[in-house]
């Protein structure tokens, strides 16, 4: 269910992953793509741009990458049991002369350009790339109105005591066009994630429910909520108790509160556009499912949360007083890497 302890609270990871299918919008915007310096004078690339999973519902991916000293490969030897993920660590500047075979980058899967395959087919161009070099490689030749497939992973962090949701991903390829207008089109915007859930109450206005949960992260315990629209799955939430580790899963909801302008021509020319949007667009997580045989009543406990969370608060507060760590953006994802496995989107 969750990964190894963490070197930050001592307590094990709840992961997520998402997976989009959709139209890549925003590219030819300035903050698309960004070079910037860090406090540690190390070069640092952002990419930022959106996949339009319907008409006029988009999911925003963020990625970025700084320069380090070591980077790790992998592969992966034997079968069944015997199956085991080997890596090496090498030196930032012998990135790309390492050639060990069998080796790769844990990085990010791109195949965002097509190529010629020696059958004469037209394929993605499939290529691993470090976070770092991705980034550039995105900036140069992902663009706006390509049909992507993308996967990864999500991150919750707190911000200015504002909670973030970020889709961090670590495959990005073409695929099939997507038409929207097509009669069997389905929208594609899946999550799944662990929670340790605490509490489910209804909403009375929208007649759903609440999900209230933890998220244990590499050195934080994040609150977030979730919805429940099925009865049946919310009673079954409402059975578990607090601090209860399970794994859900279900769609990335993009809602736009939309008023309608009456078209009627009154003399005075076309409505405002720009008054038909009465709030900002929202992204809910709305949980479809639960695994049942996912549950755990084990791992976490009031205490040991608590106790994490006074240590992630003693640790902010250290930071305060020797002045703030430099924000090294997201940390590799330990164990697997994503170029071990292989979707039929990928190609």
């Amino acid at each position: 269910m969750a990964d190894k302890k963490n070197n930050g609270l001592e307590l094990q990871e709840t992961r997520g992953s998402f997976q989009l299918k959709g139209i890549v919008t925003g590219t030819e915007k300035d903050g698309f793509y960004k070079e910037v310096t860090t406090k540690s004078n190390k070069p640092m690339r952002m990419v930022n741009f959106g996949v339009s999973i319907e008409k006029d519902k988009t999911v925003y991916v963020n990625l970025n990458g700084m320069e380090r000293d070591t980077v790790f490969f992998s592969k992966t030897e034997g079968n069944g049991k015997d199956r085991k993920t080997v890596t090496e660590k090498v030196a930032w500047k012998d990135r790309f002369s390492f050639n060990k075979e069998g080796f790769r980058p844990i990085g990010v899967n791109v195949g965002i350009t097509k190529i010629i395959d020696r059958t004469g087919n037209e394929v993605n161009d499939k290529k691993n790339m470090f976070e770092y070099d991705v980034c550039k490689y995105i900036g140069d030749n992902l663009e706006d109105d390509m049909s992507v497939f993308v996967r990864g992973k999500i991150e919750f962090s707190t911000y200015n005591d504002k909670h973030q949701t970020k889709f961090i991903p670590n495959q990005i390829s073409l695929c099939k066009p997507v038409d929207f207008d097509a009669e069997d089109f389905e929208a594609t915007g899946f999550f799944e994630q662990v929670i340790v859930f605490t509490g489910i109450k209804k909403n009375d206005d929208t007649n759903n429910f609440a999900v209230s949960a933890k998220i244990i992260t590499y050195d934080s315990v994040e609150e977030t909520e979730f919805i429940v629209e099925n009865p049946k799955l919310a009673k079954n939430l409402k059975s578990l108790k607090p601090y209860t580790a399970i794994k859900v899963f279900g769609d990335i909801r993009i809602e736009r509160d939309v008023e309608e302008v009456s078209e009627e021509d009154d003399g005075w020319g076309t409505p405002n556009k720009m008054e038909r949007i009465n709030n900002p667009t929202t992204r809910t997580l709305v949980i479809t499912g639960a695994d049942k045989d996912s549950i755990d009543t084990e791992l976490y406990s009031e205490k040991n949360v608590e106790a994490a969370i006074e240590k992630m608060n003693a640790s902010k507060a250290a930071d305060k007083d020797f002045g703030d760590t430099e924000d090294w953006g997201s940390l590799p994802i330990k164990g697997k890497s994503a170029a071990d496995e292989e979707d039929d989107e990928w190609d």
